[in-house]
């Protein structure tokens, strides 16, 4: 007779791997128990020994988490921008990198910080940190400074409102808090200047500059970059004019707004001071353009009438400040007026100007240039 031949069920070979499971934590659990026992045995032993070897053991475990494993990349591409503001904590900043998710935990940071006394002295500015990055890196390149820098370009004749709207496109500056900063009484003092206000002593100049950098250390660079402009020479020329600085800034400023071409500059300059030695209002539009901020249009007749303080249509001599922020070539024009008797000035409407000597001459300049200017082509 043939011997039956017995299947194995579904349930044979549950109860094979529950067995096998069950010896394999056993033998575990037995391996666990052991090491246990030996290393209760070590410590009464050698106490001092195990100690240092588990201090050891943590320290070789903390020396690579912060020296050889990267960080775990949070985005697709290989950098990560984080922005440090000027004034910024050492908590603040941990909190910035955990929002960027190139840390979980910032004790560590924390603490290294207060050991190493870098904790108040984080220089303000966009960091780019590099995929690949270990923490170690990253609190180095945080504790040198290793900040992106950006060419910023104010140009000459740009208000102050005008200069915090490239600051707020360029670098991502809050333009109320730079214009803010430009009227207070505390920074003007400390820069040592005769004004109610910054507007003027924005030097335009392309500055190199951080992102996160406060807007009164940017107001202070620019001054400082006026200061070091307006030199030795030029306060002794303004003092034989008989010309204080406000005045001269001032001047400077129309002829900035008015002059188009550099010839034109010391012309333009002349007409204004010819006017001023003999009591004629100036009549500039652009100071009138700016007493009146709310218009975003050509000037009309009747803006003309408008009575501002900054108007020289209707207030003799020059403003009460600056109307903008004028170069070097329109101070050092406001300074050294060319040698004409020019009175007038009109414009051809294509930067450049024509001079008259008398009203007359003024008045059929204007009738040519509108004559032209009405001709069809």
């Amino acid at each position: 007779m043939k011997s039956e031949r017995k299947h194995i069920t579904i349930g044979d070979w549950l109860l094979f791997f529950v067995s096998t499971v069950l010896i394999f934590l056993s033998a575990l659990l037995l391996a666990i128990s052991g090491a246990l026992f030996y290393l209760i045995r070590l410590i009464r032993a050698k106490p001092v020994l195990v100690l240092t070897s588990i201090l050891v053991l943590i320290s070789l475990y903390i020396l690579l988490q912060w020296m050889v494993i990267p960080i775990s990349w949070p985005v697709a591409g290989d950098t990560v921008d984080v922005i440090i503001k000027e004034g910024d904590s050492m908590l603040q900043v941990v909190e910035r990198l955990k929002g960027a998710n190139l840390i979980k935990h910032g004790t560590g940071f924390l603490i290294l910080g207060k050991i190493m006394q870098k904790d108040k002295h984080i220089q303000a500015g966009k960091y780019s940190f590099k995929k690949g990055m270990t923490l170690y890196s990253l609190l180095d390149e945080l504790f040198k400074g290793k900040v992106m820098l950006k060419d910023v370009t104010i140009p000459e004749g740009f208000t102050a409102g005008e200069i915090a709207g490239i600051l707020q496109r360029e670098i991502q500056m809050d333009s109320a808090a730079f214009v803010k900063a430009t009227e207070n009484s505390r920074i003007i003092q400390s820069l040592n200047l005769p004004a109610p206000n910054l507007e003027g002593y924005l030097f335009p100049e392309t500055y190199k500059l951080t992102w996160g950098i406060s807007p009164q250390k940017v107001v202070q660079i620019m001054v400082e970059q006026f200061q070091k402009t307006f030199n030795d020479s030029l306060l002794k020329r303004a003092q034989e004019i008989n010309f204080s600085l406000p005045q001269v800034i001032t001047l400077a400023s129309l002829i900035e707004a008015e002059a188009k071409e550099e010839k034109e500059r010391a012309v333009i300059s002349a007409v204004y001071h010819n006017r001023l030695k003999r009591g004629m209002l100036l009549q500039a539009c652009p100071t009138v353009t700016y007493g009146l901020p709310e218009i975003d249009r050509p000037l009309a007749l009747d803006d003309l009438e408008r009575d501002t303080p900054y108007n020289t249509y209707l207030h003799a001599g020059l403003p009460p400040g600056p109307i903008c922020n004028p170069g070097r070539a329109s101070i050092v024009a406001a300074l050294y007026p060319a040698d004409v008797n020019y009175l007038y000035f009109v414009s051809r409407g294509d930067g450049t100007h024509v001079f008259s000597k008398t009203l007359a001459e003024h008045d059929k300049a204007k009738n040519n240039i509108e004559y032209h200017q009405r001709k069809p082509l």
